[in-house]
């Protein structure tokens, strides 16, 4: 996470003329499924940072509301004080104020998050259990493991701790092995939890890191020799930069580092807001860069990893409304039905919690943000895809699935437009943006594997008055359906086809 407002990470992308945003046109989007031909697999993107437990003082646990979401992997980043190495937080830190205004509140999490750190002596022995303070993170960590999703661990600091690096390199590798064997190996009366991805640090360069990059390649390399030599088959990987379109040390530079060091690199993560272009697509083209970046420099076999990601950075009480609410949904469903088709391994949005830009409220009940990733969840149940056109990269995207019986079959929908008033404040990326057929859908589905059986007809939606409620339910029968509805922006529809 960084501050309110980031500055373009696609200056390499950007075009210089404006971009338009013409009237809707009066027809319906023509959307065809071919529900006999399979193209491959419905991968999820279910990824979260922020945990299912709490991590301040006031907020819910979300284990079942994880499990709803069908969450698949939570990375460990600002957790404020459990799973960060030898973070200190002071009440005066400036990023810590701006983010926790309230000074009650602030102090609080100082107190815990210093409390809960792992190693909290840089002097003690690494090979000592007694050394560590493993008691907050495996709490952590535990709700993670109930809620059925994998842990990705971030080794390095939450916002608003200290940004120096580490007095001894050499010492912070051995610690970091040290952690991997409690959670994988039972050391220090530890766990069997199988964390295979470590990824380091966080937006070194930005606010996490005040060093040089010549001192954090160092750093990288001893943790991640470390950490191999422990188990080969971990993967360990970085730098989850703030600027995934420009080099500044951790970029070109990094995997060139790396390349020519002999250093492992099983995967590399980057972040992406689209507070500049509120452009759904983005993501898939920052991917296309970022993959094309690792093909040149040495990194073809490491994998790509979106480690944060949401419509904006801001976490501000005056954005509240608009990351909470059923615009940022309709993004969400439109950036994860692109990225099936995106060079992307994984992503982990931000955040999933009760906190700042989360899914939740205090009592645990869903933002409109979070009925998007419950209807996504639901597309698991019919991973085998199919063909779907109609479709566009403007915010008008639809996912189609197949279950294996071949007795299920869910279409997707999202319809996601850039605002205009988003649009009088930023420059685009993308120019001559015109919607078109976007108030509504004709969908037309053929080849329904069950013939001329009888099926029932299930359409949820999310909209400004309903959240992933059931609107429409019908019986049909035969090999195809054909289905017409409004459909205007901010909505998404879940269409679920069961053979009787």
């Amino acid at each position: 996470m960084r501050g309110i407002v980031r500055c373009s990470v696609f200056l390499l992308l950007a075009c210089s003329a404006a971009l338009s945003q013409a009237p809707a046109a009066s027809g319906f989007r023509a959307l065809q499924v071919d529900a006999g031909k399979i193209v491959g697999e419905i991968h999820s993107f279910q990824g979260m940072n922020g945990m299912p437990a709490p991590v301040m003082a006031g907020l819910p646990g979300l284990v079942r509301q994880f499990k709803e979401l069908r969450v698949s992997m939570v990375r460990t980043h600002d957790v404020m004080g459990p799973t960060d190495i030898d973070a200190k937080f002071e009440f005066t830190n400036k990023n810590l104020a701006d983010l926790i205004p309230d000074p009650v509140q602030r102090a609080g999490v100082v107190k815990a998050g210093n409390a809960s750190i792992i190693f909290p002596d840089e002097n003690a022995d690494p090979e000592k259990p007694a050394s560590y303070n493993f008691g907050p993170t495996d709490k952590m960590l535990a709700a993670v493991h109930a809620s059925g999703a994998e842990v990705y661990y971030r080794i390095g600091r939450s916002w608003g701790a200290n940004t120096n690096p580490p007095a001894n390199f050499d010492k912070f590798a051995d610690v970091v092995k040290h952690i991997a064997m409690h959670y994988n190996r039972g050391w220090a009366k530890g766990f069997h939890y199988n964390i295979r991805y470590w990824e380091f640090w966080n937006e070194p360069g930005d606010v996490f890191w005040t060093g040089t990059p010549e001192q954090f390649y160092s750093l990288y390399a001893k943790t991640a020799l470390a950490l191999k030599s422990l188990d080969p088959t971990l993967k360990v990987g970085g730098d989850a930069t703030w600027n995934p379109s420009g080099d500044g040390g951790y970029r070109e530079s990094f995997l060139d580092y790396c390349a020519a060091h002999n250093v492992p690199l099983d995967f590399y993560s980057w972040h992406y807001y689209a507070d500049q272009s509120a452009d759904p697509y983005d993501n898939v083209r920052m991917a296309g860069e970022i993959r094309g970046v690792l093909n040149a420099h040495g990194g073809s076999k490491a994998e790509s990893i979106l480690s944060e990601w949401n419509l904006s950075s801001d976490y501000s009480e005056k954005e509240r409304a608009e990351v909470q609410g059923v615009h940022n949904a309709a993004y969400i469903g439109a950036v994860l039905s692109y990225f099936q088709d995106a060079p992307l391994d994984y992503a982990m949005f931000y955040r999933g919690d009760a906190t700042w830009d989360g899914l939740f409220d205090l009592q645990g009940r869903y933002f409109k943000t979070a009925y998007a990733f419950k209807a996504m969840g639901k597309m698991l149940d019919t991973p085998m895809r199919l063909a779907v056109e109609g479709t566009d990269t403007l915010g008008f995207a639809a996912l189609a699935g197949r279950s294996a019986d071949g007795k299920t079959v869910q279409l997707f929908i999202s319809n996601y437009a850039i605002s205009p008033e988003f649009m009088h404040k930023h420059l685009p990326d993308r120019t001559n943006i015109v919607y078109r057929d976007n108030v509504g859908y004709n969908l037309v589905v053929n080849n329904l594997p069950w013939g001329n059986k009888a099926f029932t007809v299930k359409r949820y939606r999310i909209s400004k008055t309903q959240n992933l409620q059931l609107v429409e339910g019908k019986s049909e029968s035969g090999g195809s359906l054909k289905l017409s509805n409004s459909f205007p922006t901010d909505t998404i529809d879940l269409i679920v086809l069961q053979r009787k």
